[in-house]
């Protein structure tokens, strides 16, 4: 029954007479921990039946059930998989009827929630971790996890601050006003996930393919953008021999979409098709940037945007990947010295669900000496409230740690 439960609705049976004797079993369960003798059972029926039903119906029922071969429960498994395979059924068939109403009115994303909640259905039962059992076996899942590459960022006070970096399941966010750099760093970041072994895909809803891959050219062989045009075959060479030095880096692929065009299901979808067409699966997925993306349903911007945010945490659980994204700020964000929650555009909701934030922050005068700073904003996994002195190279779009400078607590 507890493995049932979760699994099996009611309006799954086909006759009434089933319906209302397993809807009256499960809410006795409930409420008494233990299932109904049959005068009970047959009790609580009769609280239940339509006027126009016959309670010698289901006595008959209650005695076919009864005379049973009481042998055949024995295989109490062969039974859970016959339940599982008629509750998966039935789950997709209401689910495919509800989808016609939703496609009706367009709404797309409640015809996604359906199906995907109808192919969940399973009676795997994991009740999690009992604290105080299993203490041993506890650290050894942790300490072979640490074994385990992490997700470093092109900042060494971050990935020490971060124990190693992000993980897998997680999820990133960086701040900043528009021009400051926000496309820059999670380029630079592409290029250190790849070159750690990790396959990269970079979602790009503002600036062409082609475009975000001349940033790179610029950032793996460190020729300056104003020199590239001239210097192909050099670029050539210095890419192969950076796939000879690192031999285990990682695949990257930049795909480019539509400004708002782009919602977490097409999202999903085309992640299936890398999947089937490219044999990809990407450990990092960068999304540049959040508010360029299409919520599936219509809600105010505010709204969305915490609704995207979770949609995409949901991407990286579901993927067992590291999702990067960015977000702007609001006006306040450019006169400010140091932004922090209190300056993102329309929407606190959307960092919650990140397991880091940091803001970029510069100075007309920083921005002339190629120098900015980090301030970390949020970690759940480590220390923040810190900044950061980086540099920038515009020359050559390079993004790096000063060294010169430690890390400073705000």
């Amino acid at each position: 029954m507890l493995q049932v439960m979760p699994m099996v609705k009611d309006e799954y049976f086909e006759f009434p007479s089933h319906q209302k004797m397993f809807a009256v079993i499960i809410e006795f369960f409930l409420n008494y921990k233990k299932l109904p003798t049959d005068d009970q059972l047959l009790e609580e029926v009769k609280k239940v039946m339509a006027s126009n039903e016959l309670f010698g119906d289901y006595r008959d029922e209650l005695e076919a059930i009864n005379n049973l071969d009481e042998k055949s429960i024995d295989n109490q498994e062969y039974y859970l998989d016959l339940v599982e395979e008629f509750a998966k059924e039935q789950a997709v068939k209401d689910a495919i009827l509800k989808s016609v109403d939703h496609l009706k009115k367009k709404n797309f994303g409640a015809i996604e929630d359906e199906v995907r909640s109808a192919f969940s259905v399973n009676r795997n039962v994991d009740l999690g971790t009992d604290y105080f059992s299993g203490i041993k076996e506890r650290w050894e899942r942790l300490n072979s996890a640490q074994l385990v590459p992490k997700f470093r960022t092109p900042f060494e006070t971050l990935n020490e601050a971060l124990d190693g970096g992000l993980a897998h399941k997680e999820m990133a966010m960086v701040v900043a006003p528009p021009g400051v750099g926000k496309s820059l760093f999670l380029a630079n970041q592409a290029a250190r996930s790849v070159l750690d072994g990790h396959n990269v895909l970079y979602v790009s809803l503002e600036m062409a393919e082609d475009r975000v891959a001349q940033r790179l050219d610029s950032i793996f062989t460190r020729i300056q953008q104003c020199e590239l045009s001239n210097r192909v075959e050099d670029i050539e060479e210095r890419l192969n021999i950076i796939s000879k030095q690192w031999e285990d880096r990682g695949k990257l692929v930049v795909k480019e979409f539509p400004t708002k065009r782009l919602s977490v299901t097409g999202l999903r979808a085309f992640l299936n098709q890398l999947k089937n067409y490219e044999d990809f699966t990407p450990d990092v997925i960068i999304v540049d940037y959040l508010e360029l993306m299409k919520t599936d349903r219509d809600m105010a911007e505010y709204q969305g945007q915490e609704r995207l945010a979770q949609e995409l945490r949901g991407v990286a659980s579901e993927y067992g990947c590291l999702v990067w994204t960015a977000t702007q700020t609001n006006r306040e964000g450019k006169k400010v010295n140091i932004i922090t929650d209190a300056e993102l555009a329309d929407s606190y909701g959307k960092i919650r669900v990140c397991d880091l934030v940091f803001s970029i922050n510069q100075t007309e005068q920083e921005f002339d000496k190629g120098s900015a700073r980090l301030y970390l904003m949020k970690s759940r996994n480590g220390r923040a409230r810190f900044i950061v002195p980086i540099g920038i190279d515009y020359t050559r779009l390079v993004v790096s740690q000063n060294q010169s400078h430690d890390s400073q607590e705000a």
